[in-house]
């Protein structure tokens, strides 16, 4: 193999494209979104993330990645295209077969299909079975299609990328073969061989299991609220246990996999999957947890004759130090609280993502988050950016916090003096006052 297409340009795409492209194959990027072709062969990689400008400068100039809207031959295509649900939380599989209808078209003798997109259990076989009656060529014969989930965490994607374990399932032993040579010339972790629909219910299982584990941390904040306790505290020490590791509370789940993938799980198989069930529920439910509370605490305000409570919102992202806002929750919050203005006045904050992917959303943009605190009256943590935990807690006094992520507890560990001092003047320690009731 030497000529790889690459359809999809986007979180995971664009990246392998990347590194494939510096371990000396000739590389082509395909995408639908001509802007995003145009801005790439800029060398903008539309995306945040570190290493990526460089790293897409570098490939540009090497001469081996080019991008294109429209697919060229190759000897190896790569799915990267994303997997939303649709209406009833059902896989929409539109882009997988748009994709696949534009490899059937090129698909050449020999050739190596693999989907990294995340699919439903059976999608690997559907979708060769739609190769092959699209493309008169022989499957298992003439080409060849294997499904290798990827499994990276945004802000360390080609960390991550290269070096940590992979899944290939092939759907039959030469597909898998092919595959493990694509992949062992960049990445250094193991690359695993086994079955098509094994390597999907994998891949499907990881992030079900992520949530339900922050399922189970959310279940333990809104226990510890009705007890009048920290939970990142409760959590904390829980963790010491050599056998327990429990996740963070949030304010809710996001992000294209763990909100979305359980779903394809549910779908499939609806009698075995109550407990991923229940886990969507708590989550999902955890962002309207969070609009109550501060509709609540404008309502209080608004009795104490402050008639427009002033909201300042920090962090948009689905997670913190990125500038991904897919399914997030935090921008779920901030769009429902927007409606409304006759309650309260809402400004957000979030450096990472850029301003004109903000400017597309109706409430009010902060370009400085030292005046939004200034000016707020309640401020809603929503994600523990790296750089507010970096704040000193006294920037808080005087204000009411509602903090869903830990950024609070985090300062108390970071820093000496005790958490928000004087922030809500009922009692000097913080945890005693009524402002504790607004945490998590």
């Amino acid at each position: 193999m030497k000529r790889i297409s690459i359809l999809g340009l986007g979180y995971i795409g664009l990246p392998t494209a990347i590194l494939a492209a510096q371990a000396g194959y000739e590389v082509c990027g395909y995408d639908i979104d001509q802007e995003k072709i145009k801005q790439i062969n800029k060398g903008n990689p539309v995306i945040f993330e570190p290493e990526i400008s460089d790293r897409l400068w570098k490939a540009l100039q090497g001469g081996l990645f080019k991008v294109s809207h429209e697919l060229q031959y190759a000897d190896c295509f790569v799915i990267t295209v994303p997997t939303p649900f649709k209406e009833g939380n059902r896989a929409d599989l539109s882009y997988v077969y748009q994709a696949a209808d534009a490899i059937a078209k090129r698909l050449m003798p020999g050739n190596l299909v693999i989907i990294e997109s995340t699919i439903p259990v059976g999608t690997t076989e559907q979708v060769a079975q739609f190769l092959e009656k699209n493309s008169d060529l022989k499957l298992g014969k003439d080409f060849f299609v294997a499904h290798a989930p990827e499994r990276v965490l945004p802000g360390r994607i080609f960390k991550e990328l290269i070096e940590n374990d992979r899944v290939i399932g092939g759907i039959c032993q030469q597909s898998c073969k092919l595959t493990q040579l694509f992949y062992s010339k960049f990445v250094k972790g193991v690359v695993h061989v086994t079955d098509d629909k094994s390597a999907e219910m994998i891949k499907l299982t990881e992030n079900a299991s992520r949530d339900v584990q922050i399922a189970l941390a959310n279940q333990i904040a809104s226990m510890c609220k009705v007890a009048n306790l920290d939970p990142y505290h409760v959590i904390e020490l829980a963790n010491k246990h050599p056998r327990v590791k429990l996740l963070s509370p949030t304010c809710g789940v996001g992000g294209h996999c763990i909100a979305v993938d359980p779903w394809f799980l549910i779908e499939t198989f609806p009698e075995q999957t109550q407990l991923f069930q229940v886990a969507r529920a708590i989550n999902d439910k955890k962002p309207l947890t969070v609009i109550k509370q501060v509709l609540d605490k404008a309502a209080e305000l608004k009795s104490r004759n402050i008639s427009r409570p002033k909201i300042f919102v920090m962090g948009l992202a689905f997670k913190p130090d990125v500038d991904d806002i897919r399914q997030s929750p935090a921008l779920q919050i901030a769009t429902e609280l927007h409606k409304h203005a006759d309650a309260l006045e809402l400004n957000v904050y979030d450096h990472n993502i850029p301003l004109h992917v903000l400017q597309k959303y109706p409430f009010q943009i902060v370009s400085d988050v030292w005046h939004g605190i200034a000016w707020a009256d309640v401020i809603l943590v929503l994600v523990k950016h790296k750089e507010f935990a970096l704040m000193h807690q006294d920037v808080f006094c005087g204000k009411v916090v509602i903090d869903t992520c830990g950024l609070l507890y985090e300062m108390q560990s970071r820093q000496t003096s005790a958490i928000l001092e004087g922030a809500v003047k009922v009692d000097t320690a913080f945890w005693k006052t009524g402002a504790m009731k607004d945490l998590a």
